[in-house]
C-alpha cells in the first residue's frame, strides 16, 4: 500500500504497532475476540517498580505489540474499577466495566491483530481491571510487579502523591466500610502511599488467588535468572545477552523531588510504613531493617 493512499489513522498505527498483515474491522475482532487476541499479557502492580524496564526489554521481541502508556490511560478510569470492586456480582456493572476497557482498547487490539502480534499492556492502570480482564481473555497471562515499599513510597513522596493536586483523582482512596476509611484524614501522606503499596499489592494477591495463570517478580531482585523465569512463563523469547545488556540501565529515573532514602528516614516513619505493609513484606520475604 503506498503511503499516499493510507488514512492519516493508519499511518499513527503502522507507526506504533507496525506494518498490517490482513484486515479486520473492531467489530471483527470483538465478535471474535477469544480468536483474534491469543494469550495477552498484562502487568498488574503499583506503578514506579519496574514497568518500563520490562517493557523495553519485551519490545526487542517484534512479535510483541508492548504498550506501556497506551492512549487513553484508563487512569481515572481504574480508579473507579476498584470502586466497583464489591459490586462485581452485579452484571450490569461487570459489563459496563468491561465496555469501558474494551471501548479505551479498541484500536489496540484491532492493530494487534491486523500485525499479526501478540498485545502486551505493561500500564499499571490496568490492574483493577484484572478480574474482568481474565474473563475477557480466558488465556491471559498476568504478571505482578512488587517494589519493595519504602522504595515506592520514596518514589510517591517525590512525585507529590496525595497533595490535593489534580492528579490525584486517579489514586485510589479506602472505601466506605472498610477499616481505613475513617483513619484517612488522620493519615501523613507517608501513610497514605504505605496504604496505596499494600491496598494494591493486596488486590492483586486477592485476584491471584483466584486466577492460576501468573507470576509473581519482585524487582528488587532484578538479575538474569529471575527475569528468564518471567520470560519463559510467557514463552517469550529473549537472547540472554540483550537480558544482561539491560540490566545495569535504569529506565523511567525519577531526576525531581526531594526525599531521604529509608535508612535515612526517622524511625517514626519507618513504623508507620511496617505498621501498614508488614504482611505484605513478609508475604515478598521482604527486610525492613
Amino acid at each position: 500500500m503506498k503511503l499516499s493512499t493510507l488514512k492519516l489513522e493508519d499511518i499513527y498505527w503502522r507507526i506504533k504497532a507496525g506494518s498490517s498483515i490482513r484486515k479486520a474491522t473492531s467489530f471483527d475482532v470483538r465478535n471474535e475476540l477469544n480468536d483474534t487476541i491469543k494469550e495477552p499479557v498484562f502487568f498488574l502492580s503499583t506503578g514506579r517498580c519496574g514497568t518500563k524496564w520490562f517493557s523495553d526489554l519485551l519490545n526487542i521481541d517484534k512479535s510483541l505489540f508492548v504498550n506501556h502508556a497506551p492512549v487513553p490511560s484508563l487512569a481515572i478510569q481504574s480508579k473507579s474499577a476498584y470502586a466497583y470492586t464489591n459490586q462485581l456480582a452485579n452484571p450490569d456493572i461487570k459489563s459496563l466495566l468491561k465496555e469501558l476497557f474494551l471501548t479505551a482498547r479498541e484500536q489496540h487490539l484491532r492493530y494487534t491483530y491486523k500485525t499479526g502480534k501478540r498485545y502486551v499492556e505493561t500500564n499499571n492502570y490496568v490492574t483493577f481491571f484484572a478480574p474482568l480482564l481474565a474473563e475477557l481473555f480466558p488465556d491471559a497471562k498476568f504478571v505482578h510487579l512488587v517494589r519493595h515499599p519504602a522504595a515506592f513510597i520514596r518514589s510517591g513522596m517525590r512525585r507529590d502523591y496525595y497533595t490535593a493536586s489534580n492528579q490525584d483523582s486517579k489514586r485510589i482512596t479506602p472505601l466506605q466500610n472498610t477499616s481505613y476509611y475513617d483513619k484517612w484524614c488522620s493519615f501523613s501522606r507517608l501513610e497514605k502511599i504505605a496504604w496505596l503499596w499494600k491496598e494494591t499489592n493486596d488486590y492483586i494477591e486477592q485476584f491471584k488467588a483466584a486466577h492460576s495463570n501468573h507470576i509473581t517478580f519482585v524487582f528488587d531482585e532484578l538479575n538474569t535468572e529471575q527475569v528468564q523465569k518471567v520470560l519463559d512463563f510467557l514463552e517469550i523469547a529473549i537472547p540472554v545477552k540483550k537480558i544482561e545488556g539491560r540490566l545495569a540501565q535504569k529506565k523511567n529515573k525519577q531526576s525531581a523531588g526531594v526525599f531521604p532514602k529509608y535508612e535515612n528516614w526517622k524511625q517514626s516513619d519507618k513504623e508507620k510504613m511496617i505498621g501498614l505493609c508488614k504482611e505484605g513484606m513478609e508475604t515478598y520475604k521482604m527486610t525492613h531493617s
